[in-house]
């Protein structure tokens, strides 16, 4: 597996890890309460849970009478908002620095001898491109 496809399937963990997680409601909570704690006890909340289900069941008793989409934000919601305004930040930045090495990119050909064709010369000494009639460079005057 290439390094694309490893950065992707890591990055597709951590984010399903952080869209799975929140939407798990783990109870750390007892059954009942202690005597004299004030809480109901069992018996009070199966009468409760009765009651409920006897409303529910009731004419003109549809949902459960929260609103579908409530005033107050979730936490999912806020952890959806930073993320996609992270990934949106690295995405911009890439498509940035990938747009500065704009300008026309042209193929070298190698003969088998090790000249270079359509490239021109360029000076061993200082780097400076030369053209096919100069015999010194014209830069630091060393033979090309």
């Amino acid at each position: 597996m290439n390094k694309a496809h490893l950065m992707l399937t890591a990055f597709s963990l951590v984010l399903g890890t952080f869209m799975v997680l929140p939407s798990l409601h783990v109870a750390f909570a007892q059954y009942s309460v202690p005597e004299g704690a004030g809480g109901a006890t069992i018996e009070e909340q199966l009468e409760l849970a009765k009651e409920k289900i006897s409303n529910a069941q009731q004419q003109g008793a549809y949902g459960s009478g929260t609103a579908m989409l409530g005033t107050n934000l979730d936490n999912t919601v806020i952890m959806i908002v930073i993320m996609t305004v992270i990934i949106g930040g690295v995405a911009g930045a890439f498509f940035a620095a990938g747009g500065k090495r704009g300008g026309k990119k042209r193929a070298m050909q190698v003969s088998h001898g090790g000249s270079s064709s359509g490239s021109g010369r360029f000076c061993t000494n200082c780097g400076v491109q030369a053209s096919e009639s100069q015999k010194f460079c014209g830069n630091c005057g060393t033979k090309i």
